[in-house]
């Protein structure tokens, strides 16, 4: 368990740090949810996304493999996107992305094991890496 420091790019910082712990064969598992919206959820009935979700969803994908300095990596200023503070009202479902991110070599593969939105702000999507 790790205490989230109070910057969002010194997060994908302690990330890079615990990348030397995949070296010795220690998987890295972080969970949450990239849009993880509980007052818009649809707990009845309708079950479609929101666009805002998807928008948002979609954003994170494309920027997963981004690389350049921490500072300016998208993901890491998630809230730039116009559905980032819509998509997560408080951080505590996002963040952990960011470890994962900060982990990542850079040259291994990414991908989405699962992926979806469910009650219209919920989002399933997995990144895994290696």
């Amino acid at each position: 368990m790790l205490i989230v420091p109070s910057r969002r790019h010194g997060i994908f910082e302690v990330g890079r740090k615990l990348a030397t712990l995949r070296d010795e064969g220690v998987m890295l598992v972080a969970s949450g949810n990239v849009v993880h919206n509980l007052r818009t959820v649809r707990w009845h009935g309708e079950n479609a996304p929101y666009p805002w979700a998807v928008s948002f969803n979609d954003y994170v994908k494309a920027n997963l493999r981004w690389q350049g300095p921490v500072g300016q990596h998208p993901l890491v200023n998630y809230l730039a996107h116009e559905g980032g503070a819509l998509s997560n009202p408080t951080p505590e479902h996002y963040l952990p992305l960011l470890y994962i991110l900060g982990a990542w070599d850079g040259k291994e593969p990414v991908t989405l094991p699962v992926d979806g939105i469910e009650m219209g702000s919920l989002s399933m999507l997995s990144v895994q890496v290696g």
